[in-house]
């Protein structure tokens, strides 16, 4: 992202070039592991990763709030407005296909209180899925905490 590159805290970061290739290059073989949802963090380098990593699929991609990247004290972890993601979504590939945007970006009375919380909250949200293979396109700390895992950028942990 943004971020990683420079070292600011860039509000809502996007993915940098490179970020764009690395992940428009799983297009072609994403297809083969049979992902029946995708679970989206609202963060916009998350959903430019899900738009050009899914843009050859019919799979349904949807914003989930509780996915988001820890340390909500930095802004590049924040979600930005709402009329900021609906503007990058008219250029990304399959950006008109996402669907929970206003769910995902507004703020509601439920939502949780921390990150810890939120972790739960994405947990029991998996669990109530009847699909049996569900993506999550997220961030580092969001899968160290649900998978105990530390992957690398654009890794799929199983």
């Amino acid at each position: 992202s943004e971020q990683n590159l420079t070292g600011a805290d860039v509000p809502d970061a996007l993915l940098t070039r490179d970020g764009r290739a690395q992940a428009g290059s799983w297009c072609q073989d994403i297809c083969h592991f049979g992902t029946e949802v995708v679970l989206v963090s609202p963060l916009r380098r998350a959903v430019e990763t899900a738009c050009l990593a899914f843009q050859e699929t019919p799979v349904p991609l949807e914003l989930c709030r509780c996915a988001r990247e820890l340390w909500w004290d930095e802004h590049a972890n924040t979600p930005g407005p709402l009329v900021q993601m609906l503007e990058l979504l008219q250029g990304l590939p399959r950006g008109h296909d996402v669907s929970g945007v206003e769910e995902a970006l507004v703020p509601g009375a439920d939502d949780p209180l921390d990150e810890d919380a939120s972790i739960e909250l994405l947990r029991q949200t998996l669990q109530e899925y009847t699909e049996t293979t569900i993506a999550v396109v997220c961030h580092w700390g969001v899968i160290n905490a649900l998978c105990k895992a530390d992957p690398m950028n654009c890794e799929i942990i199983d």
